[in-house]
């Protein structure tokens, strides 16, 4: 748990502030009694999701105005401390530190600490995020995350399933869905994969759906029949059986002709090699002594030398010649042994008695054809079962996880009846959460939608989820509480001090509310601020405000 925070910018009457000592249970920061703005209740709430991992203070008026500045902070876990820093300017760094809060010169990157965080208060559950699933349930001005309207919302722009997707986690309950959900991402790539496949047409490419499909059925039938015809009538007495060995038979004949071809490129090629081993390729003593009656005046040392070069390089080329004759002959060597397989290929087959080859060439078309339009199909009716995998993969999660939030939502709302009875001396209607389906819900008080009873059951419904989870704490601003009526409010702050668990609250106007609550408020505080230097930068820039914005960030 979280057990103290100081900044030397958190000040009073011009001296820096003390550590804040949290404790297990609720952490009062209380305000004035009059409800006076502007002195730091948000600002420290925020430090506190600061040291939590969130950068929503780094944005904070009171950075604004005092400018970036570290703050120190300790973790307890198992009865042993841990220490660590964060500066504002550089806030992907958190620096360990020694109990002192001297720097190690060990530096962790926020992730690092985030999933530090996450093991060392049991949170390792699979689909789990410490960072968005703590961030949605601290609930400060500033956070966009106080809209009494949707709870489940924790961070901005998050949509519903994303928000329910969270909560199934932090029940630990994603572990029942992951094997409908790594089946439905296998399915997905299989789809995708063949898509691509058929996108640079390493499969049949069939445009026109089931339409053309059919059409392509009526396409092969008619072609089946002129298949038969042409069988029929152009050569009587050949079977299907021998038509197709007729073709296999020519197939093998075209094939052995461009092998024998080869082997005569290669002969040719192999007699030059060898004509140029045996004969060499450098001029002889006979033809320099024969150059010279031609050109009498010729330079005949400086021939000799140039050919003394040559004779080495001709040494080094016969070796070449050699390597390159050998590559040659095995080539030959195994074209010759497909031309036997071939010539054995060709007798198995025996004899098929005189097809014509303007029988075979219009059989060929015609079957051909129809191969072209079966694969056509093929390829539809894979694509067909492809899409439909991938549904039935989809439809068993999302029945996985309604089934799951059937239910979480008789879990939560159990325990949020039980927290609203207690608020109240007669029966009121409890918040309700409603999965309708796996990604959507319905949060609501029925029958009554007035602000005051929607931050209510805000407040409610994040009580509910830390007794009901491994959620390791909650923090509600000031602008939520004053907006619950006060007869509410004293329960609450009765449920507030009995968690074990770590919540931090923002409070003013104490004096306001029954002795009860301004008891609990009083025992449990750990921060008091006011104005005249005792806010908590020990300044005030704002003395102005309104009701709507009284806790406007410092």
């Amino acid at each position: 748990m979280l057990v103290e925070m100081r900044s030397p910018v958190f000040k009073e009457q011009g001296v820096e502030r003390p550590p804040i000592i949290f404790k297990e249970g609720l952490n009062v920061i209380l305000g004035k009694e009059d409800g006076e703005n502007s002195i730091g209740k948000s600002s420290a709430m925020l430090a506190i999701d600061f040291v939590f991992g969130g950068n929503t203070y780094i944005e904070s008026d009171g950075v604004k105005h005092i400018g970036n500045h570290t703050i120190f902070f300790a973790f307890r876990f198992d009865g042993v401390d841990f220490y660590f820093a964060r500066n504002t300017s550089d806030s992907d760094k958190i620096y360990v530190c020694t109990s002192e809060y001297d720097l190690t010169g060990d530096v962790w990157t926020k992730e690092k600490y985030s999933n530090w965080l996450k093991e060392k208060y049991s949170l390792d559950f699979p689909g789990f995020s410490f960072r968005v699933t703590l961030s949605s349930f601290v609930r400060i001005y500033g956070k966009e995350n106080t809209d009494e309207r949707k709870p489940l919302r924790g961070i901005p722009g998050q949509g519903m399933q994303d928000s329910i997707s969270m909560l199934v986690a932090l029940f630990d309950r994603y572990k029942d869905v992951e094997i409908y959900n790594q089946r439905l991402v296998e399915e997905k790539k299989k789809l995708a994969t063949y898509r691509e496949a058929r996108k640079y047409h390493f499969v049949s490419d069939l445009v026109g759906g089931k339409t053309k499909y059919e059409e392509n059925l009526e396409e092969i039938r008619c072609l089946e029949l002129q298949l038969a015809a042409l069988t029929e009538e152009s050569e009587k007495g050949h079977t299907e059986e021998e038509v197709k060995k007729s073709k296999a038979k020519a197939m093998l004949s075209a094939h052995k002709l461009q092998l024998e071809t080869e082997i005569q490129s290669n002969q040719r090629k192999l007699k030059l090699l060898e004509m140029s081993l045996e004969y060499g390729l450098y001029p002889t003593e006979a033809d320099m002594s024969g150059l010279q009656e031609y050109f009498p005046g010729v330079n005949i040392r400086k021939l000799y030398e140039v050919e003394r070069y040559h004779k080495k390089l001709a040494a080094i080329l016969d070796d070449q010649f050699v390597i390159e004759r050998d590559s040659v002959q095995e080539e030959i060597d195994s074209i010759q042994s497909q031309i036997s397989q071939i010539n054995s290929q060709i007798f198995e087959l025996g004899y098929v008695g005189n097809v014509s080859k303007e029988f075979l060439d219009k059989h060929s078309q015609i079957k051909g054809n129809i191969d072209a339009l079966r694969q056509q199909n093929f390829a539809f009716l894979t694509l067909t079962e492809l899409q439909e995998a991938k549904k039935r993969a989809d439809d068993l999660l999302k029945r996985s996880i309604e089934s799951i939030l059937v239910e979480i939502q008789t879990e939560l709302n159990e325990k949020m009846k039980s927290y609203n009875d207690s608020l109240f001396d007669d029966s009121r209607k409890a918040p309700n959460l409603r999965f309708r389906e796996y990604n959507s819900y319905v949060f609501e008080t029925p029958d009554d939608t007035g602000t005051g009873s929607n931050y209510k059951g805000m407040v409610i419904y994040d009580l509910a989820v830390l007794n009901c989870t491994a959620l390791p704490a909650i923090a509600h601003d000031s602008l939520i509480l004053k907006n619950i009526s006060d007869k509410a409010i004293n329960g609450i702050m009765r449920i507030y001090a009995k968690s074990t668990k770590q919540i931090f609250i923002a409070f003013d106007k104490q004096a306001a509310y029954p002795q009860e609550t301004q008891d609990i408020l009083l025992k449990n505080r750990v921060l008091q601020l006011s104005d005249n230097n005792c806010e908590l930068y020990g300044q005030s820039w704002n003395k102005e405000g309104d009701e709507q914005n009284e806790d406007e960030l410092q």
